[in-house]
């Protein structure tokens, strides 16, 4: 019947297949890994560090984009996809931080849907920045992040699809729906207890004249 000439051309197909996925998987780790790296380094607000993370994941990246190339089945099943998503947060986090626009989906050579994942995650880290302002008496750095989460969760509520098109993406709304809520009171609180202690100082120094 000939089974054993077809079969053994069936197997080279898929030791190659199961090579290429291999290697995908290992681009994807790295890309997360490296990605991790970024977001952690941009807090720390060692920029230099940051790129050259962002460097090394983009690499990755252009790795598993060549394999994808041959094997557009690894696209989205996969470790993929959840590398796609870091590798987007935490490019959209390094711009945010520098003030600059987020680049785009098409920019980074991420699909759509795991660029709107990654920018919902990236509001979360937005917080964490708000909040590192706080702490140094940042105010207007805070006020800034604080609006660009709300910025960020006006366009993501927007969109409306179901799990089976953007994974996940009305659970990670309504997390940022929270966390810009949370974020916006720590934000008021902190004004106006700087306004209090701007206040009790300038009561203090007119004491001091008048004495």
């Amino acid at each position: 019947m000939g089974f054993e000439r077809q079969l053994s051309e069936i197997d080279a197909v898929l030791k190659a297949k199961d090579g290429d996925r291999e290697r995908v998987i290992a681009f994807s780790r790295e890309i997360i890994r490296r990605s991790g790296s970024a977001v952690l380094s941009i807090h720390k607000g060692d920029r230099q560090a940051a790129e050259g993370s962002l460097a090394e994941a983009r690499r990755a990246l252009d790795g598993a984009l060549e394999v994808c190339a041959g094997r557009q089945e690894f696209y989205y099943v996969g470790p993929l996809p959840q590398a796609f998503q870091e590798y987007a947060e935490a490019n959209i986090l390094a711009a945010i931080i520098r003030g600059e626009e987020a680049p785009s989906p098409q920019r980074l050579r991420v699909p759509v849907e795991a660029y709107i994942t990654g920018l919902a995650d990236a509001v979360g880290e937005m917080r964490r920045h708000a909040l590192d302002s706080l702490r140094r008496d940042d105010f207007a750095e805070a006020e800034r992040a604080l609006g660009v989460m709300e910025e960020a969760y006006t366009a993501l509520k927007s969109l409306d699809f179901p799990r089976a098109v953007v994974p996940n993406l009305k659970r990670k709304v309504d997390v940022n729906r929270r966390l810009v809520e949370e974020t916006r009171g720590d934000v008021t609180l902190a004004l106006q207890g700087q306004r209090i202690r701007e206040s009790m100082e300038r009561a203090m120094r007119e004491r001091a004249v008048h004495d």
